[in-house]
């Protein structure tokens, strides 16, 4: 980042390439990064080369698998010595409750309350629904080099197929604290129609005032359908949403007003909290009104996608 906006470094070499005959050597693609003891990890998702395909009802893909490089000055990575050998969050596989495929886009955290690393997975449930049984799982680390498999349910719904690009935060309200998941919907290709592609949802919590009694996989989620954030950018993400007393959020932006494709990351849109601790967007700063971005793809109010 320079006082002129972001400026790419080398386009000419990747920051971290797929392997020449490992698990992750077709492709690796989404994670998140989280420093810790003077290193950044990289959390990232994975598919091999040759691997078989896996056979579902409305999928038919390679498996997906999660890995961890490490950085210290974020340009320069290498894989862990755990994941040069495998996979170091790896795919449950179908004897499990999830699918075998779809296990990606790490969004890691570390709890304050408990003292481990948290890292949720778009993953989708085995199941029937054509376009339901999607899943927030997540495997727990005590130092992000080595992930235990006894995977939880962070969330599940039978609202979409697939959450994908997930981010997990609390936010504190007085005496209570909320925990927030926002994600980016995927119909599976059979009802593609069904919505808009490119567009932020999120859930919320009941108002939690004991978040040491409260697990991950018994989160007391409010009793209503997700809400959109943004009909017009996909995979946002919050800046600092734990603390920051004003949240910047930026996401993909596919098209432009008039239709254009964009391909890029959006200008920051700023959230705001109404008085049961709903989220809305504005392209408008809240105290300093005249950083407003200049392409304004937002929902206008929050609304469930039923």
């Amino acid at each position: 980042m320079t006082a002129y906006g972001w400026q790419e470094l080398d386009p000419d070499r990747p920051a971290l390439s797929h392997s020449e005959d490992g698990w992750d050597s077709l492709a690796i693609w989404t994670g998140s990064i989280i420093a810790h003891d003077g290193l950044n990890y990289l959390v990232y998702s994975a598919r091999k080369r040759g691997d078989r395909l896996i056979e579902q009802p409305y999928e038919r893909r390679l498996a997906q698998n999660i890995g961890v490089a490490t950085s210290i000055d974020l340009q320069h990575w290498r894989r862990t010595p755990a994941s040069e050998q495998a996979p170091v969050i790896a795919n449950p596989g179908t004897d499990s409750q999830f699918d075998g495929i779809n296990w990606r886009d790490p969004y890691v955290i570390w709890d304050e309350v408990d003292g481990q690393f948290y890292a949720f997975i778009t993953a989708h449930l085995q199941g029937e629904g054509a376009d339901s049984n999607a899943a927030i799982a997540f495997a727990t680390s005590p130092d992000l080099a080595n992930w235990k498999p006894d995977y939880g349910i962070l969330w599940a719904t039978q609202e979409f197929y697939l959450a994908e690009v997930p981010q997990v935060f609390w936010r504190k309200f007085g005496e209570y604290w909320r925990l927030y998941l926002v994600f980016s919907p995927h119909w599976s290709p059979f009802f593609a129609q069904k919505t808009q592609v490119g567009v932020t949802f999120y859930v919320r919590s009941q108002p939690i005032f004991d978040r040491a009694s409260t697990a991950y996989s018994a989160i007391p989620w409010e009793d209503e359908p997700a809400q959109l954030l943004s009909d017009g950018l996909f995979a946002g993400k919050i800046i600092d949403p734990d603390t920051a007393e004003h949240l910047a959020f930026f996401g993909f932006q596919k098209e432009d007003l008039g239709g254009h494709f964009v391909g890029g990351i959006s200008d920051p849109h700023w959230i705001s909290f109404d008085a049961i601790d709903r989220m809305s967007l504005s392209r408008t700063h809240p105290t300093f009104p005249y950083l407003a971005s200049d392409r304004d793809a937002t929902a206008t109010a929050p609304t469930s996608n039923s």
